[in-house]
């Protein structure tokens, strides 16, 4: 038995990175002794990563079909050429025959044989379908055409759609996902888009995020709180730099900024609480990573002192044991706020940069705990505050149960197929 797991991003993208390793632990766990062969588009970090957390066996990591050059304009431009002509060379062969990696050659060819052995293909683009990405969306969507036309089935894990503006993001995606063997959807206006295009995939199930399943790394976690000089109790903070693209509501980054820094002086006056800020995005792939983003909220408080940044790339097993030590987060980043309330089972209050966001806290049911970012001010995130303050141990209880409840849906339907 053979597995690819397809469209797996950077390690230094905690989210990314712990995507891989779920879909990893669902692979083994429904396919015991299978062979794995991961796609992503920084190899050799996801493999660096894999073994540090000790879970390289069995595991062979190579580059995805597209990988975008760090480059110019112009040699993106020549690489995307590249790209469309190998598409319409692989896909006339695939006319003839679904084993076409003897006709090819160089990386792609070592891809494609990896994929003419594979049983399954688990896809974790989790969200590729999103013309905000319009490019890579449709090199996505044409590398999962190219891996159904030989014959794979393809599984689609953690999936958001959308959002989608153009005819031909949405004829692909209705095409590719027509013909996908099974779809797990993690929010409900995925589930909703897929009922409107009559999706004809036979296993669809409205689910969750696989990283729901995430474990923790619950032995170092002193070891991790000594290397940060941080003590239990802290408020951890996800922040994010964001471009605002179509927001409606009147707040831009400078109020974002703002309002955390306000608000975190205000849990250090009023609470006694250290802050720890805790990025899930340390990348170069990334314009602006979270420690940069971090920095700029930092600089607008008043005790600086009682902060600590963290500057280093966690993996998510050492995130979740961090998360784990923590009074409660308030969160921008989507896998920052599933592995505190997941693995690392500590309430949190949301900003949400996109619906994706929203939806997960609905799904935990702590969607009044959480203001789109475009919304976003001192006075909610301060009434957030004092309300998990007030009410903390009834909040722990609930969300431990759903989080327990939902985990055992989600490896119901996962079991299911």
């Amino acid at each position: 038995m053979k597995i690819v797991i397809a469209e797996g991003g950077p390690a230094g993208n905690v989210g990314s990175m712990a995507l891989i390793e779920n879909a990893i632990k669902i692979a083994r766990e429904k396919h015991p002794g299978c062979e794995i062969i991961v796609l992503s588009s920084v190899p050799d970090s996801v493999d660096d990563a894999l073994t540090k957390e000790g879970l390289h066996s069995n595991v062979v990591v190579m580059g995805d079909l597209f990988i975008v050059p760090l480059a110019g304009t112009f040699v993106k431009l020549a690489w995307l050429v590249q790209c469309i002509l190998w598409i319409v060379y692989t896909r006339f062969l695939l006319l003839f025959s679904n084993k076409i990696s003897c006709l090819l050659l160089g990386r792609r060819k070592k891809i494609l044989k990896e994929v003419e052995s594979a049983d399954f293909v688990y896809c974790i683009g989790a969200e590729r379908i999103n013309d905000i990405y319009f490019k890579t969306a449709l090199l996505s969507l044409s590398e999962l055409g190219i891996f159904i036309k030989m014959g794979k089935k393809l599984v689609h894990l953690s999936l958001t759609i959308g959002p989608v503006f153009y005819r031909s993001t949405i004829c692909a995606a209705k095409r590719i996902l027509n013909a996908s063997y099974a779809i797990f959807v993690r929010d409900q206006k995925t589930f909703d888009i897929l009922k409107e295009w009559h999706c004809k995939a036979p296993h669809i199930f409205n689910s969750f995020d696989i990283a729901l399943l995430q474990d923790s790394a619950s032995e170092k976690t002193q070891q991790l709180l000594n290397e940060f000089g941080i003590e239990s109790g802290f408020i951890a903070v996800s922040v994010i730099d964001w471009l605002f693209r179509k927001a409606k509501g009147p707040a831009r980054m400078p109020e974002y900024n703002e309002a955390h820094a306000k608000v975190l002086d205000y849990i250090v006056e009023k609470y006694d609480k250290n802050i720890l800020f805790t990025p899930t995005v340390v990348s170069n792939c990334y314009k602006v990573s979270d420690t940069t983003a971090a920095d700029s909220v930092i600089s607008l408080m008043k005790h600086k002192d009682r902060v600590v940044s963290i500057q280093r790339l966690l993996t998510p097993m050492e995130l979740a044991a961090i998360y784990s030590q923590c009074y409660f987060g308030i969160v921008t980043r989507m896998h920052a706020a599933i592995l505190c309330s997941g693995a690392g089972g500590k309430p949190i209050v949301a900003v949400n940069y996109l619906y994706k966001l929203r939806e997960y806290m609905k799904n935990i049911q702590f969607e009044d705990y959480s203001v789109d970012i475009d919304y976003v001010n001192e006075c909610a995130l301060k009434d957030f505050v004092d309300q998990m303050f007030l009410n903390y141990d009834v909040n722990l209880e609930r969300l431990n149960k759903r989080i327990s409840s939902m985990r055992s849906d989600l490896m119901a339907h996962l079991m299911s197929v």
